[in-house]
């Protein structure tokens, strides 16, 4: 994969567009995303859903706006081909890698797309899931072997959970919801010249959320300016996927062209809370899934102590000790 760049902050900021017509959304996202992920032979996305009851994904879209006319056919003729309990596998949320890496005891997978994709000696795969299952699947193929190694893994790991976010904020922002009298129901309204919270409603009122937010705020376009897009790595870091769990922070402009940033809700959706909170929830659901307690902190915008603290309640509820017996335990649940 190429170096990080300011590609980055601007394929974030194309994340949270909210303006973007749905049908564009993703196209978008590859474009902006070619300087770093097309390397001559394309890049291609998915929108699905992933049925716990089903082998295969239940594909909504597909796009590919670089490459051969036939790429995404090409892909899918090479997919059919793996086996399905490897197909799943590979699919799971959160996955950020290279085939050659994430299918090393299955060569067959990558195999299929060297027959079926000419050129291809490697492919850039990462889902970015929530966890109702619904999901977005960026593909790049590869001239060469690669390796996905410490911070550039962890950079994309990154652009993956504000992928998830975006994904689900423009769900949210579309659903039936009780009118919070905001632009786009949000919780609050953000002055970025002074950080000043504007409006508020009574969940984001409160002396402690308004400091986070406007922290949060303030985080955010210290990313997009010039001292984040010198430093991508530094801005990605402080962009985190949501604050405080709750809110994700996007640009709004009023009748007059003035630029707000709003506070909207974009909790993650999660089953059966089975005794346990909702922020306890989520860090096992993302804990079963396999993520850090590091990158889970990034996701919900939490401190690692807060996602330590939460992992651990979440456990002694659930009676269980070990990882291997919450992915157990949660599984149960989950279906």
């Amino acid at each position: 994969m190429r170096e990080a760049d300011a590609t980055l902050i601007d394929l974030t900021e194309a994340v949270y567009d909210i303006d973007q017509e749905d049908a564009a959304w993703i196209p978008n996202l590859l474009r902006v995303g070619l300087p770093i992920l097309d390397h001559g032979l394309g890049v291609g996305a998915a929108a699905y859903t992933r049925d716990p009851e089903r082998p295969d994904l239940i594909v909504h879209q597909k796009f590919a706006v670089s490459g051969r006319p036939d790429l995404i056919a090409r892909v899918n003729e090479a997919v059919a081909e793996w086996p399905r309990d490897v197909y799943r596998e590979l699919m799971r949320p959160g996955v950020v890698s290279t085939l050659s890496e994430a299918a090393r005891n299955h060569p067959e997978c990558l195999e299929a797309y060297e027959r079926h994709v000419p050129g291809v000696r490697d492919v850039f795969g990462m889902t970015s899931v929530d966890p109702n299952g619904l999901g977005i699947l960026i593909v790049a193929p590869l001239p060469e072997r690669t390796q996905l190694r410490g911070r550039d893994k962890e950079l994309w790991q990154m652009m993956g959970a504000h992928v998830a976010a975006g994904h689900r904020l423009r769900r949210a922002v579309t659903a039936e919801v009780e009118s919070t009298g905001l632009p786009h129901d949000a919780e609050a309204v953000i002055d970025p010249k002074r950080f000043d919270i504007v409006e508020a409603t009574a969940g984001a009122e409160p002396r402690e959320a308004a400091s986070v937010l406007r922290e949060a705020a303030i985080q955010v376009d210290r990313a997009r300016a010039s001292e984040g897009r010198k430093d991508p790595a530094f801005a990605l870091e402080v962009w985190k996927g949501l604050t405080e769990g709750r809110w994700s922070l996007v640009d709004w402009f009023d009748s007059d062209s003035r630029r707000f940033v709003l506070a909207l809700p974009n909790t993650p959706e999660v089953g059966d809370p089975r005794g346990l909170t909702t922020r306890e929830n989520l860090v096992a659901t993302y804990a079963m899934h396999g993520d850090s307690q590091k990158l889970i902190g990034y996701r919900l915008g939490l401190s690692k102590a807060s996602v330590s603290r939460h992992l651990k309640s979440a456990m002694r509820k659930l009676n269980v000790k070990t990882h291997a017996q919450l992915i157990e335990k949660m599984g149960v649940f989950s279906g």
